[in-house]
């Protein structure tokens, strides 16, 4: 019998004796990090952590700063397409939400890689799971991640002042596009005014896309433009109708075309919208 032990991941294998289990000791060589905070977002180029005296603990000490959306940090233990690249994520997260609030001392962590989906193998699924931070714990903090016994470490060596945030509300919409004050920000998007059904943004529209989510998330509930680029124009919209599409595809935007001063008026109960150029 040949038993082979891979270079990279794997440091030694062990067999005492005929009939012993194996027993596969499992290193890294490193640990990345991925997130709004290290300003990394692709898998394929991550941020490297530090090596430390132990072979299995990797840290770094890195400021964290509360958002909406939260999507502060995670790990991968590998540099590589998001399909193939293998990641660190918290072991649970909270109810409704991508993430989970970073406790000082030890929290838990799960690896994760994409696999394919049952009814189309040329789609991959993965959690996209991240840590975040609880109101009021902004700081920095000295991370140490052990991905041999799947742990994180945090210690808030101290506090950081946290920029007010507008927390996301039950029944809102909200505007999203670079044609929208908020811009491409989802985390902060531009809140419509509420009159039943009827929400309404009067002000300034630049050239750009437009969409209209009801969450903090891309994936979430969106009111899209029945065709991608509808336009919006001086002469106000080309089709008031509206699309509505609970995981944010088809990712259809309205196009705006005129720079100006518009009123909008969406209503999402009949799913219309209308669009008057001012000025």
């Amino acid at each position: 019998m040949v038993l082979l032990c891979g270079v990279a991941a794997l440091s030694s294998c062990k067999k005492q004796n005929g009939t012993d289990p194996i027993d596969i000791e499992q290193h890294y060589k490193m640990v990345y990090m991925l997130g709004a905070a290290p300003g990394k977002w692709d898998s394929a180029d991550p941020l490297p952590m530090e090596a430390t005296d132990d072979q299995d603990i990797f840290q770094y000490q890195i400021d964290l700063v509360r958002s909406a959306e939260n999507k502060l940090i995670k790990f991968t233990v590998s540099v590589d397409t998001w399909d193939k690249a293998k990641f660190l994520i918290p072991a649970t997260v909270e109810d409704g939400q991508s993430y989970a609030y970073l406790k000082e001392g030890v929290n838990q962590l799960k690896l994760v890689q994409a696999v394919p989906k049952a009814d189309n193998p040329d789609e991959y699924t993965v959690d996209d799971y991240f840590f975040g931070l609880d109101k009021g714990m902004s700081g920095t903090y000295l991370l140490k991640v052990n991905p041999v016994k799947l742990t994180l470490d945090a210690t808030r060596l101290s506090t950081i002042d946290e920029p007010e945030i507008r927390e996301w509300e039950e029944g809102r919409v909200y505007m999203v596009g670079d044609a929208s004050p908020a811009g491409w920000d989802i985390s902060q998007p531009t809140l419509m005014d509420k009159n039943g059904n009827i929400h309404t943004y009067k002000g300034i529209l630049k050239t750009g896309e437009l969409k209209f989510p009801t969450k903090y998330d891309w994936g979430g509930p969106t009111y899209m433009a029945p065709e991608a680029d509808t336009e919006i124009s001086k002469a106000g919209i080309k089709d008031g109708q509206v699309l509505y599409t609970e995981t944010g595809n088809p990712d259809q935007k309205w196009k705006v075309v005129d720079e100006g001063t518009y009123e909008i008026d969406l209503d999402t109960e009949n799913l219309t919208i209308n669009v008057k150029f001012i000025q």
